[in-house]
């Protein structure tokens, strides 16, 4: 989620090591992941809500996380828990979610000092009419670029006027989900997805940040579809049968994002994950213990961005909460597991 010149060695090395072999998709979409959690979320004596926004995390007498308020249609209902722990990323939870009491503490700022925003994110979203086999569409991701030198090109576009932006965007992830999933066709035939990721600044649309999602006029419409043309241009050259078969477009923007995902600005990974929030010293402090107590922090912003990263956040929280090693408990599962397959 960074240009090269920001961008941690080690760290790229890892993500390629893990794209050489492969990467996965869950059959019958990213909902699976959900859908399959929440029954063990459930048998565990847990529950899930949805629709239930976060208002505040509730503090006792002491100071220490308690609960968490959530808005059930227009009345707000607290939850009252012995443990709070928060993915919603270090921002939203100290910034937006933390009283303001809690949120002046000095480990607190100093963990906000070290944190950045990452830069905005802008999707095409795109249904079309025929199977991945009639479009020619791939299983596979496309990373786009004009040019080489990917710091010069990616930096006059983010300093460039929104305008200008819009015409010469310089880096498009290319995707088709549908293509990935091998339930797909027996779901929806005759029917494909396609979707196309770039970086957004936040401030191109900051302006119409207090409107009404899908009420924001036609100015903004128009400024989302200058995009949107531009990204699909350079789509219709990797997938040319593609350009008479849409039946759907839609342009997401930083503030899609900060509509959906509760992305403070419109970030798709969270805090900034350059070389300065690989430092060892942000790397020791910021860490799933938070100076609240029973509050813990997890998730992307945690460890590293995307879906893998968040995974780690999760483990490094989980054995906080455990005060327990959960990555020997893992590679003693992995072990115990070739054992008893080999078996068979």
């Amino acid at each position: 989620g960074v240009v090269p010149s920001k961008a941690s060695f080690s760290m790229h090395s890892i993500l390629v090591n893990h794209f050489l072999h492969g990467a996965w998709y869950p059959k019958g979409g990213a909902g699976e992941i959900a859908f399959h959690t929440i029954p063990v979320i459930r048998k565990a004596g847990g529950n899930v809500l949805g629709k239930a926004p976060v208002e505040r995390i509730l503090l006792d007498s002491q100071g220490r996380a308690c609960g968490v308020s959530v808005k059930k249609g227009e009345d707000v209902v607290n939850i009252f828990a012995p443990i709070v722990i928060s993915d919603a990323g270090i921002f939203n939870t100290y910034e937006r979610l933390l009283p303001v009491e809690a949120r002046v503490l000095p480990e607190i700022q100093s963990q906000l000092r070290m944190a950045t925003h990452g830069e905005g994110g802008f999707t095409v979203f795109v249904g079309l009419n025929g199977s991945r086999e009639e479009l020619g569409l791939e299983p596979i991701n496309y990373f786009m670029y004009p040019g080489s030198d990917l710091d010069e090109i990616v930096n006059r576009y983010l300093a460039s006027s929104r305008e200008e932006a819009a015409k010469n965007i310089p880096l498009l992830f290319v995707t088709c989900p549908s293509a990935k999933d091998p339930t797909w066709e027996m779901r929806h035939p005759g029917k494909s997805t396609l979707a196309v990721v770039s970086f957004a600044k936040y401030e191109w649309f900051e302006e119409w940040k207090d409107k009404q999602v899908k009420k924001r006029g036609d100015d903004y419409e128009e400024l989302k579809k200058t995009f949107v043309d531009t990204v699909m241009q350079a789509v219709f050259k990797l997938y040319p049968r593609i350009e008479d078969k849409i039946e759907y477009i839609s342009g997401g923007t930083p503030l899609t994002n900060q509509h959906y995902i509760a992305s403070p600005r419109g970030e798709i990974y969270g805090m900034d994950h350059g070389i300065a929030r690989l430092q060892a010293e942000a790397i020791a402090t910021v860490r799933a213990q938070t100076a609240v107590p029973n509050l813990y922090l997890t998730g992307q912003d945690l460890c590293l961005g995307g879906f893998v990263g968040a995974l780690q956040g999760a483990l490094l929280c989980a054995s906080a909460v455990l005060k327990r090693n959960l990555y020997v408990d893992m590679a003693w599962l992995k072990k115990h597991t070739e054992a008893t397959s080999s078996k068979k």
